[in-house]
């Protein structure tokens, strides 16, 4: 297993160091439990980034490019799964505004966001399978 050894890996791993090396610092000086479960997340945090940077750092660079192909499903992917989302929200908003509910953003906000990741996953997964644009 060969593993790169350029800028940009080195930098990640450099990233992820910090991290880890921050998290450890904050559990050991400060007493709160609650700020220790921050210091525990970052290093959780840089421990993923580190074997992130590891599987990446064995692949060459060219492994990484997407084609045309994928792009533009990303794309078209993305184009349709905004179209649901502003469609969604202006279902909300009338229903708002005929039954008169007082529905506020921040309690739609995750609805809103789960529609849209599922929508765009499902419709990625539904161009990619149909492979043609």
């Amino acid at each position: 297993m060969k593993i790169r050894k350029d800028k940009d890996i080195l930098q990640f791993f450099a990233m992820s160091l910090v991290m880890i090396l921050s998290g450890v610092l904050i559990v050991a000086f400060f007493q709160v439990k609650q700020v220790q479960m921050y210091g525990a997340g970052i290093i959780l945090g840089g421990i993923m980034l580190a074997l992130m940077g590891l599987y990446v750092s064995t692949k060459s660079k060219d492994y990484f490019i997407k084609d045309e192909r994928s792009v533009r499903i990303n794309e078209k992917a993305s184009y349709h799964a905004f179209g649901i989302i502003i469609l969604t929200i202006g279902i909300i908003q009338t229903i708002d505004m005929f039954w008169k509910i007082n529905i506020l953003f921040k309690e739609i906000a995750p609805i809103i966001f789960i529609v849209g990741m599922y929508s765009w996953v499902i419709l990625k997964w539904y161009y990619n399978k149909r492979s043609e644009i």
